[in-house]
Protein backbone atom coordinates (compact mmCIF):
# COMPACT_ATOMS: atom_id res chain seq x y z
CA UNK A 1 0.00 0.00 0.00
CA UNK A 2 1.39 3.41 -0.76
CA UNK A 3 1.62 6.29 1.51
CA UNK A 4 1.45 8.76 -1.17
CA UNK A 5 -1.28 10.51 0.48
CA UNK A 6 -1.33 9.82 3.75
CA UNK A 7 -1.82 13.91 5.02
CA UNK A 8 -5.71 13.21 3.46
CA UNK A 9 -6.35 11.05 7.03
CA UNK A 10 -6.61 14.14 8.93
CA UNK A 11 -8.01 16.47 6.24
CA UNK A 12 -10.56 13.79 5.85
CA UNK A 13 -11.39 13.73 10.20
CA UNK A 14 -12.21 17.53 9.96
CA UNK A 15 -14.46 17.29 7.22
CA UNK A 16 -16.28 14.58 8.06
CA UNK A 17 -16.73 16.36 11.60
CA UNK A 18 -17.57 19.33 9.94
CA UNK A 19 -20.34 17.58 7.80
CA UNK A 20 -21.88 15.33 10.31
CA UNK A 21 -22.57 18.28 13.17
CA UNK A 22 -24.21 19.94 10.50
CA UNK A 23 -25.62 17.76 8.28
CA UNK A 24 -24.40 18.87 4.69
CA UNK A 25 -22.35 15.88 2.21
CA UNK A 26 -18.66 16.41 3.23
CA UNK A 27 -18.10 14.60 -0.31
CA UNK A 28 -18.31 18.05 -2.09
CA UNK A 29 -15.67 19.40 0.06
CA UNK A 30 -13.06 16.88 -1.32
CA UNK A 31 -13.50 17.49 -4.86
CA UNK A 32 -11.57 20.75 -5.19
CA UNK A 33 -8.66 18.93 -3.29
CA UNK A 34 -8.98 16.30 -5.48
CA UNK A 35 -9.17 18.03 -8.78
CA UNK A 36 -7.67 21.54 -8.23
CA UNK A 37 -4.68 20.47 -5.78
CA UNK A 38 -4.18 16.01 -6.61
CA UNK A 39 -5.33 17.41 -10.84
CA UNK A 40 -7.87 13.95 -10.46
CA UNK A 41 -9.92 14.53 -13.54
CA UNK A 42 -13.69 15.12 -12.34
CA UNK A 43 -15.16 12.11 -13.01
CA UNK A 44 -12.57 10.16 -10.51
CA UNK A 45 -13.10 12.91 -8.11
CA UNK A 46 -16.91 13.07 -7.95
CA UNK A 47 -16.61 9.34 -8.13
CA UNK A 48 -13.92 9.03 -5.27
CA UNK A 49 -15.29 11.93 -2.81
CA UNK A 50 -18.47 10.05 -2.79
CA UNK A 51 -16.64 6.75 -2.20
CA UNK A 52 -15.35 8.69 0.70
CA UNK A 53 -18.46 10.05 1.69
CA UNK A 54 -20.62 6.94 1.80
CA UNK A 55 -18.46 5.27 4.81
CA UNK A 56 -18.02 9.08 6.77
CA UNK A 57 -22.32 9.20 6.21
CA UNK A 58 -22.62 5.57 7.11
CA UNK A 59 -20.90 5.36 9.79
CA UNK A 60 -22.68 9.22 11.48
CA UNK A 61 -25.67 7.96 10.04
CA UNK A 62 -25.42 4.85 12.53
CA UNK A 63 -24.30 7.24 15.54
CA UNK A 64 -27.53 9.53 15.14
CA UNK A 65 -29.90 6.06 14.95
CA UNK A 66 -28.15 5.29 18.30
CA UNK A 67 -29.10 8.38 19.72
CA UNK A 68 -32.36 7.61 18.44
CA UNK A 69 -32.45 11.31 15.74
CA UNK A 70 -33.29 9.83 12.89
CA UNK A 71 -36.96 9.80 11.69
CA UNK A 72 -36.60 6.22 10.18
CA UNK A 73 -40.39 6.30 8.46
CA UNK A 74 -40.08 9.02 6.34
CA UNK A 75 -36.05 8.44 5.64
CA UNK A 76 -37.03 4.95 4.17
CA UNK A 77 -39.87 6.77 1.72
CA UNK A 78 -37.49 9.60 0.70
CA UNK A 79 -34.55 7.00 -0.01
CA UNK A 80 -36.70 5.02 -2.02
CA UNK A 81 -37.65 8.48 -3.99
CA UNK A 82 -34.29 9.00 -4.28
CA UNK A 83 -33.04 5.98 -6.20
CA UNK A 84 -34.67 7.21 -9.76
CA UNK A 85 -32.79 10.07 -9.54
CA UNK A 86 -29.38 8.27 -8.56
CA UNK A 87 -29.87 6.14 -11.50
CA UNK A 88 -30.18 9.22 -14.17
CA UNK A 89 -27.86 11.19 -11.94
CA UNK A 90 -25.24 8.67 -12.63
CA UNK A 91 -25.47 8.21 -16.95
CA UNK A 92 -25.90 11.89 -17.05
CA UNK A 93 -22.30 11.55 -15.20
CA UNK A 94 -20.90 10.01 -17.77
CA UNK A 95 -23.09 11.66 -21.11
CA UNK A 96 -23.28 15.08 -19.60
CA UNK A 97 -20.64 18.12 -18.97
CA UNK A 98 -19.83 17.91 -15.19
CA UNK A 99 -19.28 21.68 -14.86
CA UNK A 100 -23.06 22.25 -16.24
CA UNK A 101 -24.61 20.12 -14.12
CA UNK A 102 -22.92 22.13 -11.38
CA UNK A 103 -23.52 25.07 -12.29
CA UNK A 104 -27.10 24.27 -12.35
CA UNK A 105 -26.97 22.83 -8.93
CA UNK A 106 -25.18 25.81 -7.66
CA UNK A 107 -28.00 28.18 -8.36
CA UNK A 108 -30.22 25.91 -6.61
CA UNK A 109 -28.47 25.41 -3.69
CA UNK A 110 -27.37 28.84 -3.16
CA UNK A 111 -30.27 29.80 -2.91
CA UNK A 112 -31.84 27.33 -0.28
CA UNK A 113 -28.93 27.85 1.94
CA UNK A 114 -29.31 31.78 1.52
CA UNK A 115 -33.24 31.06 2.78
CA UNK A 116 -31.51 28.79 5.64
CA UNK A 117 -29.07 31.75 6.48
CA UNK A 118 -32.17 34.11 6.87
CA UNK A 119 -33.93 31.40 8.81
CA UNK A 120 -31.35 31.16 11.53
CA UNK A 121 -31.01 34.91 11.62
CA UNK A 122 -34.37 35.13 12.59
CA UNK A 123 -34.40 31.93 14.37
CA UNK A 124 -36.85 29.90 12.93
CA UNK A 125 -36.20 26.27 13.15
CA UNK A 126 -38.60 22.86 12.69
CA UNK A 127 -40.52 21.92 15.98
CA UNK A 128 -42.07 18.61 15.11
CA UNK A 129 -40.11 15.52 16.58
CA UNK A 130 -41.98 13.09 13.38
CA UNK A 131 -43.27 13.54 10.17
CA UNK A 132 -46.28 11.43 9.07
CA UNK A 133 -45.04 9.74 6.14
CA UNK A 134 -48.18 10.89 3.97
CA UNK A 135 -47.06 14.69 4.43
CA UNK A 136 -44.21 13.83 2.23
CA UNK A 137 -46.70 13.60 -0.93
CA UNK A 138 -47.03 17.21 -1.93
CA UNK A 139 -42.70 17.09 -2.10
CA UNK A 140 -42.49 13.66 -3.91
CA UNK A 141 -40.40 15.32 -7.02
CA UNK A 142 -38.04 16.93 -5.05
CA UNK A 143 -36.20 13.39 -4.16
CA UNK A 144 -35.61 12.30 -7.49
CA UNK A 145 -33.82 15.57 -8.10
CA UNK A 146 -31.51 15.75 -5.31
CA UNK A 147 -30.54 11.94 -6.24
CA UNK A 148 -29.79 12.94 -9.82
CA UNK A 149 -27.87 16.00 -8.62
CA UNK A 150 -25.72 13.72 -6.11
CA UNK A 151 -24.79 11.24 -8.59
CA UNK A 152 -23.90 13.40 -10.87
CA UNK A 153 -22.10 16.02 -9.19
CA UNK A 154 -21.70 14.51 -6.06
CA UNK A 155 -23.56 16.98 -4.28
CA UNK A 156 -27.34 17.30 -3.35
CA UNK A 157 -29.06 14.31 -1.39
CA UNK A 158 -28.32 16.25 2.16
CA UNK A 159 -28.33 19.48 0.71
CA UNK A 160 -32.00 19.45 -0.12
CA UNK A 161 -33.25 16.75 1.94
CA UNK A 162 -31.93 18.92 5.16
CA UNK A 163 -34.48 22.23 4.32
CA UNK A 164 -37.20 20.01 2.79
CA UNK A 165 -37.26 17.93 6.35
CA UNK A 166 -36.74 21.61 8.07
CA UNK A 167 -38.56 23.84 6.82
CA UNK A 168 -41.08 22.13 4.07
CA UNK A 169 -42.03 19.11 6.88
CA UNK A 170 -41.00 21.17 9.98
CA UNK A 171 -39.32 18.82 11.49
CA UNK A 172 -36.55 19.48 14.67
CA UNK A 173 -33.32 20.86 13.13
CA UNK A 174 -31.63 18.18 14.82
CA UNK A 175 -33.52 15.61 13.47
CA UNK A 176 -33.51 17.00 9.94
CA UNK A 177 -29.86 16.71 9.80
CA UNK A 178 -29.67 13.41 11.07
CA UNK A 179 -32.68 11.90 9.05
CA UNK A 180 -31.01 13.83 5.71
CA UNK A 181 -27.37 12.26 6.98
CA UNK A 182 -29.10 8.89 6.86
CA UNK A 183 -30.77 8.88 3.34
CA UNK A 184 -27.46 10.70 2.09
CA UNK A 185 -25.40 7.35 3.63
CA UNK A 186 -28.27 4.88 1.57
CA UNK A 187 -27.83 7.02 -1.23
CA UNK A 188 -24.17 6.98 -1.46
CA UNK A 189 -24.17 3.50 -1.06
CA UNK A 190 -26.24 3.03 -4.77
CA UNK A 191 -23.86 5.26 -6.29
CA UNK A 192 -20.84 3.69 -5.31
CA UNK A 193 -21.56 0.39 -6.12
CA UNK A 194 -22.01 2.29 -9.90
CA UNK A 195 -18.90 3.56 -9.56
CA UNK A 196 -17.03 0.95 -8.88
CA UNK A 197 -18.93 -0.88 -12.03
CA UNK A 198 -17.53 2.11 -14.11
CA UNK A 199 -14.01 2.17 -12.45
CA UNK A 200 -13.82 5.90 -11.56
CA UNK A 201 -12.77 5.52 -7.50
CA UNK A 202 -9.42 5.93 -7.34
CA UNK A 203 -8.83 3.85 -3.88
CA UNK A 204 -4.95 4.50 -3.18
CA UNK A 205 -6.40 8.08 -1.61
CA UNK A 206 -9.91 6.47 -0.65
CA UNK A 207 -8.10 4.25 1.84
CA UNK A 208 -7.30 7.85 3.78
CA UNK A 209 -9.77 9.76 3.13
CA UNK A 210 -12.37 6.64 4.16
CA UNK A 211 -10.95 5.56 7.30
CA UNK A 212 -10.50 9.21 8.46
CA UNK A 213 -14.43 10.14 7.84
CA UNK A 214 -15.29 7.57 9.76
CA UNK A 215 -13.93 8.15 12.81
CA UNK A 216 -15.01 12.18 12.17
CA UNK A 217 -18.39 10.60 11.48
CA UNK A 218 -18.51 9.46 14.88
CA UNK A 219 -17.29 12.63 16.45
CA UNK A 220 -19.46 14.89 14.43
CA UNK A 221 -23.08 13.96 15.73
CA UNK A 222 -21.19 13.85 19.19
CA UNK A 223 -20.75 17.27 19.00
CA UNK A 224 -24.21 17.89 17.23
CA UNK A 225 -26.05 17.19 20.54
CA UNK A 226 -24.33 20.28 22.37
CA UNK A 227 -24.04 22.77 19.67
CA UNK A 228 -27.20 25.48 19.77
CA UNK A 229 -29.56 25.27 17.13
CA UNK A 230 -28.66 28.37 15.29
CA UNK A 231 -25.29 27.52 15.43
CA UNK A 232 -25.89 24.68 13.52
CA UNK A 233 -27.89 25.91 10.80
CA UNK A 234 -25.22 28.82 10.54
CA UNK A 235 -22.51 26.22 9.97
CA UNK A 236 -24.57 24.66 7.05
CA UNK A 237 -25.88 27.37 5.56
CA UNK A 238 -22.30 29.16 5.28
CA UNK A 239 -20.90 25.72 4.39
CA UNK A 240 -23.75 25.37 1.50
CA UNK A 241 -22.89 29.07 0.49
CA UNK A 242 -19.36 28.31 -0.51
CA UNK A 243 -20.25 25.22 -2.14
CA UNK A 244 -22.79 27.05 -4.57
CA UNK A 245 -20.53 29.67 -4.86
CA UNK A 246 -17.70 27.30 -5.95
CA UNK A 247 -20.00 25.19 -7.98
CA UNK A 248 -21.11 28.41 -9.91
CA UNK A 249 -17.51 29.41 -10.15
CA UNK A 250 -16.54 26.11 -12.19
CA UNK A 251 -19.62 26.24 -14.50
CA UNK A 252 -18.41 29.76 -15.47
CA UNK A 253 -15.49 28.68 -15.94
CA UNK A 254 -16.74 25.74 -18.67
CA UNK A 255 -18.88 28.72 -20.19
CA UNK A 256 -16.18 30.50 -20.50
CA UNK A 257 -13.58 28.33 -22.46
CA UNK A 258 -16.81 27.38 -24.72
CA UNK A 259 -16.56 30.60 -26.19
CA UNK A 260 -12.96 30.86 -27.16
Amino acid sequence: MSFEYWYMFPVAVVIAILANSSGFSGGVLFQPIYNLFLNIPIQSAIATGIATETVGMTSGAIRYIYYKMVDLPIAFTMIMLTIPGIVLGNHALIVINGDLLKLILGFIILFIATMQFANAVKKSFGRRESVPVEDIYPFMWIPPVSGFFSAATGTGVCEISQPLLEKGLNLKTRKANATAIMIEATADWIITILNIHAGFIIWEIWIFTGTGVILGGQIGPYISRFLPERLIKIIFSISIILIGVFYIYKGYIWMMKGRV
